[in-house]
């Protein structure tokens, strides 16, 4: 019988516990950011979040989402693993004029926090009537003060 031998196998077992110790939770989280038609959609990860625990605000053209996710364990609990990130979870998103933030929605279904912005009136895209006068094409813009 062959007996496996790793000189290095305790240092590495102190190492993972010293990297748990240390190890800040991420204050981020991953996003995808999209436009489909005249709407932005915001889709934000945060799996086993409660959604009485997601937080968002709108100040100043700012999408502030904030998140807290809890790992409840009593203390005489002996833990193999800990490496799920918990703690508190913050994104910013800025938002361009072009969002009409008044009208955001949101909704929270299998750890994914949706959010929905639609595009303002003015930003939309619009088609432009280009005239003709005498055989040349006149284009003409005005703006009003």
């Amino acid at each position: 019988m062959l007996v496996r031998f790793d000189q290095f196998r305790d240092y590495n077992r102190l190492a993972d516990q010293f990297d748990q110790i240390w190890r800040r939770p991420s204050s981020t989280v991953a996003m995808d950011a999209y436009r489909h038609g005249n709407e932005v959609t915001i889709d934000v990860d945060l799996p086993g979040v409660d959604p009485d625990a997601i937080d968002l605000t709108v100040e100043h053209d700012v999408l502030t989402i904030s998140a807290n996710r809890e790992w409840d364990h009593n203390e005489d609990d002996e833990v193999f693993a800990a490496e799920r990130p918990h703690g508190t979870y913050t994104r910013r998103v800025l938002l361009g004029d072009s969002l009409d933030s008044s009208n955001l929605q949101a909704s929270y279904d299998h750890g994914v926090l949706t959010v929905t912005l639609p595009v303002s009136e003015q930003a939309q895209p619009r088609k432009i009537a280009i005239g003709s006068g005498n055989g040349r094409a006149l284009i003409e813009a005005s703006t009003s003060n």
